[in-house]
């Protein structure tokens, strides 16, 4: 897919934001900073508030990886509001990185069908 990011204010955005996802994304998944969720949900949503209101390709051409950091990151804060008693325990906290390691896979799916690595 061809990108034109020339003139394109809200698209040079969504990809601003890609690239913070993409570094908080890994750096909850090295470091296991979970406290680095509710940065994440800001920018996701800004992201699918652009993604969504977006009717070229360079928004519908990513509809599946995008679709994959919403309901993953969706998935995360389920398991971390299910837990009993507002302790982690083990299983949350593999089951939360991997949903975290798909945002990641998922930013970088975006980027790659952009170009721009």
């Amino acid at each position: 897919m061809a990108t034109d990011l020339v003139g394109n204010v809200k698209l040079q955005r969504f990809i601003e934001l890609l690239a913070q996802l993409n570094h908080l994304s890994a750096e909850a998944v090295q470091t296991g900073k979970l406290e680095l969720l509710p940065q994440m949900n800001v920018v996701i949503k800004e992201m699918y508030d652009i993604q969504q209101n977006g009717e070229e390709e360079a928004y519908t051409a990513i509809e599946e990886d995008a679709q994959m950091i919403y309901k993953n990151f969706d998935g995360a804060a389920q398991m971390l509001k299910s837990n009993e008693n507002g302790k982690i325990d083990e299983a949350t906290n593999r089951l939360v990185k991997v949903f975290l390691k798909n945002i990641f896979q998922a930013t970088v799916n975006i980027v790659q069908a952009y170009g721009l690595v």
